[in-house]
């Protein structure tokens, strides 16, 4: 989630809270207002112009009353934090009940305000994301299960494209769910009710692509026993998916760079054009900008192709969605397969959390899949995981470890190297510190909103460092 102008409204009592929190958020990027007077306090939690409210509640009894009551009318997409050293008295309690607040009881410092604020939002993006993207809008976002910062941003570009017909490309590894992205943009957008075409460009050869693609008149290559509409037809006022957009031969980017530009296409073996009003969206796992820049596609259709680029993270990125999926598919597997697996046990699930998932998303499906198949009980204690932690033999020295596999882009094999990287220093300088951030921050020279920004990406909870281990 992205924090940045996030505005947040800040109601002080009578102890203030160490107004060095304050210049910390406004660092990492927050818009705060702080006020300290009940009547100007009252009209600007009325005006709700803010994402959050934080109301620090040492104050006299009558002051906390109204301004209690007054939160409790806010809008409920809206967070509010009430912060209380002394614990939840009998006033908030009732508060509580009128609607729901996030209660800060502890020492109110630096850390536990800023984890709180980080929390909330994210909380308060997963409500907005399930208000805009109806979990029952049929073939709409309901295969897109998440509560990944990153999906979360990305799922509210789709929604800000379902009133335009602009051309999208789709990047991501195989299996992250290119296709459901798709979909989701189709199913959310005014061509809904028409039809969503897909075809994968990299199963075909050059010239059944384009009998495929454009479709063939009757005897215009042997075998042709009948005319055949292509797939601009079919998907004519419709969505077209170009699948693996990157495999095409550059003849045929040649004509289909046509066809997107001049909205008609002709059969092979045809002599008149036919004009197709067509969204088309295409998708690919390649790096597609360095095909462009090694002359194997084409600048031109590159743009005609890339005006809204959407990148679909890898699962490793977004370990937080894997239990979520997890459950997803052992409930689906439930009713398909007609078994009543109630539990996964917590080995189990450390098994899934510290696998890499080069397969991503239908990798786990897989997984999960077979371990229904294997499974006597209705417990599953173990996933059929290759080459999991439990068999893999001790760890070797770094220079060991820091070996890569050749046979992998070099660019990919380097990110996953800094990412594990990253990840296991940020876990032992947390550690450290116990689960301090702004320690943390000190200790290793890392600008706190950078280090935030950085424990948000590897799903690391600072709260679950406290003790020296993360928990």
């Amino acid at each position: 989630m992205d924090y940045d102008s996030k505005h947040i409204l800040v109601i002080e009592g009578g102890k203030y809270i160490n107004p060095d929190i304050w210049t910390v958020l406004k660092e990492e990027g927050y818009r705060i207002t702080v006020i300290t007077d009940t009547a100007k306090a009252l009209l600007a939690i009325d005006s709700q112009e803010y994402d959050l409210l934080f109301i620090n509640c040492e104050l006299s009894l009558l002051r906390k009353e109204e301004l209690l009551h007054a939160a409790g009318r806010i809008r409920s997409d809206i967070p509010v934090i009430i912060a209380s050293a002394n614990g939840m008295d009998s006033l908030m309690e009732k508060a509580e009940r009128a609607r729901s607040f996030n209660f800060l009881h502890e020492v109110i410092g630096l850390d536990s305000v800023l984890v709180a604020i980080h929390r909330a939002l994210e909380e308060q993006g997963l409500r907005r994301a399930d208000t805009f993207f109806p979990q029952g809008a049929a073939n709409g976002f309901r295969g897109i299960i998440t509560k990944s910062p990153k999906m979360l941003q990305m799922l509210q570009l789709i929604g800000r494209l379902s009133d335009v017909d602009s051309t999208v490309l789709i990047t991501g590894e195989t299996g992250v769910g290119k296709e459901l992205v798709a979909r989701a943009i189709h199913f959310t957008g005014a061509r809904k009710n028409k039809p969503f075409v897909a075809i994968n460009c990299g199963a075909l050869t050059e010239s059944l692509l384009e009998s495929e693609l454009f479709g063939h008149e009757k005897g215009s290559f042997t075998g042709a026993f009948r005319s055949k509409p292509g797939k601009f037809e079919c998907a004519h006022k419709g969505t077209l998916f170009l699948d693996e957009i990157g495999e095409i031969a550059p003849a045929m980017q040649v004509k289909l760079l046509r066809a997107l530009q001049e909205k008609r296409v002709e059969k092979v073996g045809g002599t008149h054009p036919i004009d197709v009003d067509v969204r088309v969206i295409s998708a690919t796992n390649q790096n597609i900008k360095e095909k462009v820049n090694d002359h194997d596609f084409r600048i031109d259709l590159f743009y005609r192709l890339n005006v809204i680029p959407i990148h679909v993270p890898p699962l490793r990125e977004r370990p937080e969605d894997i239990p979520l999926l997890m459950k997803h598919f052992i409930s689906m597997h439930n009713e398909n397969l007609n078994r009543k697996i109630r539990e996964v046990t917590p080995r189990a699930l450390n098994q899934l959390m510290d696998y890499h998932w080069p397969g991503n998303v239908r990798e786990l499906e897989n997984i999960v899949e077979r371990a229904f198949i294997t499974c006597e009980k209705d417990v599953i204690d173990r996933f059929p995981i290759p080459q999991s932690s439990e068999d893999l033999p001790p760890s070797p020295p770094m220079d060991a470890r820091m070996a890569v596999n050749g046979d992998i882009p070099f660019s990919v094999a380097r990110s996953r190297l800094l990412k594990n990287f990253e990840r296991a220093y940020l876990q032992e300088a947390l550690g450290r510190c116990e689960g301090n951030v702004t320690r943390t921050a000190q200790k290793t020279g890392i600008n706190p909103r950078t280090l935030w920004r950085k424990l948000k990406e590897h799903g690391l909870d600072p709260m679950g460092f406290k003790g020296g281990r993360q928990r």
